[in-house]
């Protein structure tokens, strides 16, 4: 599904600016509907314009709100917020279809556009109760992967930063964990010197988002 781990992490742009991204080198797009300005209701849009696949960060573990997002047609949903394994069991039970969960069907955008009947599931690992369970997380039917906050794991565990060495052990633990149980291994960055520290053979990494490279490449063009 993915040409390559490198993703760009979403948070304000539209469809036209979509448009004319490069997709050489690009593997994915991550739309945050957490703390980006992004509505559902701007999903199809988006979809219609990425030229590479769209992962959907959904705004909470609501399970009405996952089927609206998923509702849309997006590749996977990544989603905040787990602190146990039964959150992240709950999770399943929202995004999948019977008999594996509860998820209803409908004339959806999804089914209409020919999107994937099981879109991808990756709860986020970035609170101490994520990390305790990530082994157990891993063994649920129906996960297809974690993706790990670093900055929100950091605050959680009480560390300084993305580059503290807890922070760095948990990356790599929860690298460990999917490639032990045949998932997929996600996380974002926007650090450059977290960039060097992170383990190799993600399959997913969102390098920063658009706001950091439209006010870099502003900074490159003017320095």
């Amino acid at each position: 599904m993915f040409e390559t781990p490198s993703g760009l992490w979403l948070t304000v742009l539209g469809p036209d600016e979509l448009e004319v991204l490069p997709a050489r080198g690009l593997g994915w797009l991550g739309v945050d509907l957490q703390h980006g300005r992004y509505a559902v209701a701007d999903l199809p849009g988006l979809l219609r314009a990425a030229p590479v696949p769209v992962l959907a960060r959904a705004a909470s573990a609501d399970a009405a709100h996952l089927a609206q997002v998923l509702d849309t047609g997006v590749a996977g949903v990544i989603v905040p917020g787990v602190t146990s394994v039964d959150g992240a069991a709950a999770l399943v039970q929202a995004v999948r279809f019977p008999p594996e969960g509860v998820r209803s069907t409908g004339l959806t955008r999804a089914v209409l556009t020919g999107a994937p009947d099981r879109p991808l599931l990756l709860p986020m690992v970035e609170t101490a109760g994520a990390l305790d369970d990530v082994e157990r997380i891993a063994a649920l039917p129906g996960v297809d992967g974690l993706f790990v906050g670093p900055y929100d794991l950091s605050l959680s565990l009480g560390r300084p930063g993305v580059t503290d060495d807890q922070v760095v052990a948990a990356l790599h633990r929860v690298r460990e964990v999917c490639t032990g149980a045949g998932l997929l291994a996600g996380a974002f960055s926007g650090d450059r010197e977290l960039d060097r520290l992170l383990p190799t053979g993600l399959d997913l990494l969102a390098l920063d988002t658009d706001v950091t490279v439209l006010r870099s490449g502003l900074e490159a063009l003017l320095g």
